[in-house]
C-alpha cells in the first residue's frame, strides 16, 4: 500500500500559514478528504467553508466518489446540500439508518437546540445520490471499512451536551501496513470503543493513527487523563485531535505524546 494522503477540509481552527495565502475558512465542524480513495468524510456546518476550501486546495467537488457521514449532527452534515449542488454527477452516500432522526443538544441556559440534518431523502434522490443506510460495518474496499454502530463495551460514550447516546456515530477504519488508522467525526462513541472495535473489525492489533474529533470538550480532568493514558499505551505514530477535541484536549494529548501529535486545522495534510 502506497502512502496515503488525508486533507482536513473543515475544522474549528485555522493552524496553517496557507490559511492566509489560500483564504481558507474555519468553522465549527469537521470534514476530511481521503485523496487516494476519493472519500469525503463529513461536510462541516455551512457548506460555504467546505466549497471554499475544496476549491482553494484544488479539489473539484466532482472528484469524490463516496460521501461518508460520521453522524447526523448539523456540524457534520450542514455542507451536504452545498456540496451536492456543486456537483454534476451522482455519488454514493453512506450514513447510519437514523440519519433523518431528530437530534438535540442542550445549549446555554438549558435551551434545547435542534442539530438535525437540514435535508430530506427526497432531496438526496433528486440529486441522484445512491443512499446506503447502515447499522452494520460496510466495506468500501478491502482496506476501508465504515464502522456502522460502535459498541460501547470498552469505555464510556462522549456525548457532551447531546441528549441521546448518538448510536449513529460511525468511524472510518483503514487497514494500513503500519496498523489501524481510525478517522472519527466527533468521537461520541468514546475513544476506547472506537479503537478497540477497529481492532476487532480489521484484525489488526496496533493503532497507527487516530484523526478527528475526540470530544474531550465537556469531559472532566480525570476522564481526559484516562483517555490520554489509554492512547499512550497504544503507542500511535500519529494523533490529530480536531474539532470537539477542544484546545485543552489537544494540549493534553500533546503533553502526553509530543512526537505523535500533529496539529489539525483547515488545510492540514496528513501523509500516512
Amino acid at each position: 500500500m502506497k502512502n496515503m494522503r488525508i486533507t482536513i477540509l473543515i475544522d474549528n481552527y485555522a493552524t496553517q500559514l496557507s490559511s492566509l495565502s489560500k483564504r481558507l475558512l474555519s468553522e465549527w465542524g469537521f470534514a476530511a478528504y481521503l485523496h487516494d480513495y476519493k472519500i469525503l468524510y463529513d461536510t462541516g456546518l455551512t457548506g460555504t467553508a467546505l466549497l471554499n476550501n475544496m476549491r482553494a486546495l484544488g479539489i473539484d467537488p466532482n472528484e469524490p466518489e463516496y460521501l461518508v457521514i460520521s453522524h447526523r449532527h448539523i456540524d457534520h452534515t450542514g455542507g451536504v446540500k452545498a456540496f451536492l449542488n456543486a456537483r454534476s454527477r451522482p455519488i454514493k452516500m453512506i450514513a447510519h439508518t437514523n440519519l433523518f432522526t431528530k437530534a438535540y443538544a442542550t445549549g446555554e441556559g438549558g435551551k434545547l437546540e435542534d442539530i438535525s440534518v437540514d435535508f430530506t431523502r427526497d432531496y438526496l434522490e433528486s440529486k441522484g445520490v445512491e443512499l446506503i443506510l447502515i447499522k452494520e460495518p460496510y466495506k468500501i474496499t478491502d482496506n476501508i471499512i465504515v464502522s456502522g454502530e460502535i459498541p460501547r463495551r470498552w469505555g464510556p460514550s462522549h456525548t457532551g451536551a447531546v441528549t441521546d447516546e448518538v448510536p449513529d456515530d460511525m468511524a472510518l477504519y483503514i487497514k494500513h501496513p503500519n496498523g489501524l488508522i481510525a478517522i472519527t467525526g466527533c468521537g461520541h462513541s468514546g475513544v476506547e470503543n472506537i479503537v478497540e472495535y477497529g481492532f476487532q473489525l480489521t484484525g489488526l492489533d496496533r493503532l497507527y493513527a487516530i484523526i478527528g474529533g475526540l470530544h474531550f470538550m465537556g469531559l472532566g480532568e480525570d476522564r481526559i487523563r484516562q483517555v490520554t493514558n489509554y492512547l499512550v499505551a497504544k503507542s500511535p505514530s500519529v494523533v490529530v485531535g480536531t474539532h470537539c477535541t477542544g484546545i485543552l484536549g489537544i494540549a493534553a494529548l500533546y503533553n502526553a505524546m509530543p512526537r505523535a501529535v500533529r496539529l489539525g486545522g483547515v488545510g492540514s495534510v496528513i501523509e500516512l
